[in-house]
């Protein structure tokens, strides 16, 4: 029943409508994630060891609707998961780190929030970056992400955060692949990237302004398996 109850979720997620609400709890979302059952076994690659899930029999299977995509990232925040596909067949999970505040979608600028719905890689830089501030946070790659998308910009609408002139210039760049515009209340700059030396741990995920973070050998392997537009869907 509970692995059903997921595979709705992210059929959900791939129609820009959720289905399931999440609770909020008061401490951290590591205590919710962990009455999740999973298998565990050792992650050697690269240099963190810690545990992961089994993607082929903890995570549910891809649905048939999204088979034939090329390229095909799946963010399972719950998890602390994220599966890359090449036309339908699993090719590896990785383990990321989320937004401070990780459970909920994002809504505006400066929540902490890793958003979720279907996104795009609309930009790809190689490190090191070295014009201060956050870039000292993105580690040795960096993929933006076409957050906020049409989805959001309608919603950051409807509870007037943006204007009807930011709405469609949103809808324009997502339209022409381009960033879409940074600077309203929804907030921008978003994408996947790798951290400032290696995490403290496991149980510390919870690292960004609402990126997705990767240790740096992961984040290099993958940068090097996706390419512009490949498609990014984060699942609650």
């Amino acid at each position: 029943m509970r692995r059903k109850w997921i595979i709705i979720s992210l059929l959900g997620i791939c129609s820009l409508s959720a289905v399931v609400v999440w609770p909020r709890l008061s401490d951290s979302a590591r205590n919710y994630i962990s009455k999740i059952p999973v298998k565990a076994g050792t992650y050697v690659e690269g240099k963190f060891n810690g545990t992961y899930a089994n993607a082929d029999k903890s995570l549910p299977p891809l649905p048939d609707s999204l088979t034939n995509v090329d390229t095909l990232l799946i963010a399972w925040k719950s998890q602390y998961r994220m599966q890359l596909y090449y036309k339908g067949k699993l090719q590896k999970t990785y383990i990321i780190g989320l937004g401070q505040e990780p459970i909920g979608h994002k809504q505006q600028q400066g929540d902490n929030k890793t958003p979720e719905g279907n996104y795009r890689i609309i930009q790809k830089t190689v490190g090191p970056f070295t014009s201060g501030g956050s870039s000292a946070w993105l580690g040795t790659r960096w993929m933006r992400l076409n957050y906020p998308n049409n989805a959001d910009a309608k919603s950051g609408l409807d509870r007037k955060l943006i204007s009807r002139d930011e709405y469609n210039r949103i809808v324009a760049a997502n339209k022409a692949g381009k960033e879409p515009p940074k600077n309203t209340k929804l907030g921008g700059g978003i994408g996947i990237h790798g951290w400032n030396g290696s995490w403290p741990g496991e149980d510390q995920q919870d690292l960004t302004w609402g990126c997705i973070s990767l240790q740096n050998d992961q984040v290099e392997d993958l940068y090097d398996r996706v390419g512009l537009q490949t498609r990014v869907i984060i699942c609650k």
